[in-house]
């Protein structure tokens, strides 16, 4: 009776690897949550980062009563953008004339990147496009967008992406000079007709 009651019971071993199995699928589970949350921040994070930069960028025309241009590079190779900052060339700086006026890149941000499994490097988080205020968008190579010293700019969106597909949306406004971040993608609207009589 008793060698038949032990033939139906679990022995430690077998005890120990169902544990073990249940605490492997917990793990992935976890971490495969942990990665989609990590990408779906970072998206976030880099959102409100350009919103800021551009809310300063906004300001700094407005102090100094300059123009100032902010640059974005959508190219699938280098992905950034920038300020053309209007001031004195210093040595070895790269610049563009502007009229009377020196203008300098600055404010560099890349796009964060990461590398696969093969060593390549791919973008976390990309800039998918731009659009303006009245329905179009522009995938160029180069983007530039003036700050005007009266505050104003001109009304655009840009649009980031992240490969889980995720997009987060900045929209600046030129009159109220903000620079708004919004989750999904956010459409402009279409600009009305004025009606006829």
């Amino acid at each position: 009776m008793a060698a038949r009651s032990a033939r139906r019971a679990f022995t430690l071993v077998e005890m120990t690897l169902v544990v073990l199995l249940l605490a492997l699928m917990v793990l992935a589970v976890v971490v495969a949550g942990n990665l989609a949350f990590r990408d779906t921040e970072q998206l976030k994070s880099e959102a409100r980062f350009l919103a800021g930069f551009l809310e300063n960028i906004r300001g700094l025309a407005a102090f100094h009563g300059k123009t100032y241009t902010v640059q974005y590079d959508l190219d699938e190779s280098e992905q950034r953008f920038f300020v053309w900052e209007p001031r004195r060339v210093e040595q070895g700086e790269i610049y563009e004339e502007d009229g009377d006026e020196t203008r300098v890149a600055s404010g560099f941000h890349q796009m964060p990147s990461r590398y696969d499994s093969r060593g390549q490097m791919y973008y976390a988080v990309w800039i998918d496009r731009i659009a303006y205020g009245d329905g179009t968008d522009s995938r160029e190579r180069n983007v530039k967008i003036d700050f005007l010293p009266s505050g104003g700019s001109h009304w655009h969106y840009v649009y980031l992406a992240n490969e889980a597909g995720e997009i987060y949306t900045i929209e600046v406004n030129p009159f109220t000079g903000y620079a708004e971040v919004y989750p999904g993608e956010l459409k402009p609207e279409p600009p009305q007709k004025p009606e006829r009589s």
